[in-house]
């Protein structure tokens, strides 16, 4: 009875270290900030995202870029329709590989600062992109990854600079920044 038990407490504790870690959307935020005339910063979101971390570590995440919102909504729908072009794109997706056996091997409290290479899909472009995060073990089922600093986007890279022109010759301002930077808080449960 007893071996019975023992080998029944580790398939549970194997079952439970291979676990999918899922996105807690409520405890998550993803967010950009834009320079306009040269000195006025304005902080952004989106309000939908998904992602997981599946049990080999492979962690994807997919922003819906119809859930851009500014503030402003007219901005919202100009930058829907005028650099996103979200009927075609409406959809940005990163891709990363993750080590679920160092995750694993946290305790609560352990921060663990790694940088991740991955691949960024947007506005149809495919770009390789490394970012600095940490990996905080929250408790034994529950962490949150995010940005160590800002990730720099930038419109040229994923054809965004005729949207990020467009934009500013409509809203007639001197200057709006041609990179961005990008940061995220994703808290994870399993």
């Amino acid at each position: 009875m007893r071996k019975i038990v023992t080998f029944s407490s580790l398939l549970l504790l194997a079952s439970t270290a291979s676990a999918d870690w899922s996105l807690n959307s409520s405890e998550s935020d993803f967010s950009f900030s834009s320079i306009k005339k040269g000195t006025v910063l304005e902080s952004h979101s989106f309000t939908n995202f998904d992602s997981q971390i599946d049990s080999k570590g492979l962690a994807t995440l997919s922003i819906d870029l119809t859930s851009v919102s500014t503030g402003i909504e007219i901005r919202d729908e100009r930058m829907k329709s005028m650099l996103f072009d979200t009927p075609t794109f409406g959809q940005a997706t990163f891709k990363t590989q993750l080590d679920p056996a160092k995750i694993d091997m946290q305790k609560a409290g352990d921060i663990v600062s790694t940088k991740i290479t991955g691949t960024l899909s947007l506005h149809g472009i495919e770009k390789e992109l490394s970012a600095d995060v940490n990996i905080i073990k929250l408790t034994d089922n529950k962490i949150m990854v995010s940005t160590a600093e800002p990730i720099a986007i930038k419109a040229a890279d994923f054809g965004l600079d005729a949207g990020v022109t467009a934009l500013k010759e409509v809203a007639k301002l001197p200057s709006i920044s041609f990179a961005v930077p990008v940061n995220f808080n994703l808290t994870y449960s399993k």
